[in-house]
């Protein structure tokens, strides 16, 4: 476990945080515009699912890197 920590606070600076941010808003807010107008329903909830997934897990990896005491 405590390597794991480590691994957090020293790979994730804010440069992957902003990173990982970008890609989680246009995963789940700009793409499933464009794949539900071409007709790709299915393709369109998909990346929706994929990009909250990168955003929770921006969101819950900044928490723990920024809020552990190590």
């Amino acid at each position: 476990m405590m390597q794991i920590i480590m691994f957090l606070k020293q790979y994730f600076t804010s440069y992957l945080f902003v990173t990982l941010l970008t890609v989680g808003i246009y995963e789940s807010m700009i793409e499933p515009k464009f794949l539900m107008k071409k007709g790709l329903d299915r393709d369109s909830k998909i990346c929706r699912i994929i990009g909250i997934v990168y955003l929770v897990i921006d969101i819950s990896a900044y928490i723990f890197s920024r809020f552990n005491p190590l």
